[in-house]
């Protein structure tokens, strides 16, 4: 039973101790503003890891769609719990906005 509950607890602390690649995706914005954002999604034991260069990527890929020549960062990552739980957030959306250079 003990050696039971020991492999448990270290699953768990392995399990949660994991980084998961998550990749940004444009999910928002305004053409009109010159305002991409992009997101990933995080499950309640995920701990997401990100590249900056491949959001910035992705919101100048957008800005590009629309007659822009660049984007930069604007503002700091917003977190939004989209489902909760009991006692936590199962689900939380990470967004970063991008402004749309000429």
């Amino acid at each position: 039973m003990k050696t039971l509950i020991a492999t448990l607890s270290l699953a768990a602390v392995v399990l949660t101790g994991c980084a998961t690649p998550k990749q940004w995706e444009a999910t928002g914005g305004s053409k009109t503003d010159g305002v991409v954002q992009v997101s990933y999604e995080l499950g309640q034991f995920e701990s997401g890891q990100t590249s900056a260069a491949q959001g910035l990527a992705t919101a100048e890929g957008r800005c590009k769609v629309w007659g822009y020549k660049s984007a930069e960062v604007s503002g700091s990552e917003k977190n939004i719990c989209r489902t909760m739980g009991q006692y936590n957030c199962l689900q939380t959306t990470i967004t970063q906005d991008y402004l749309c250079k000429r």
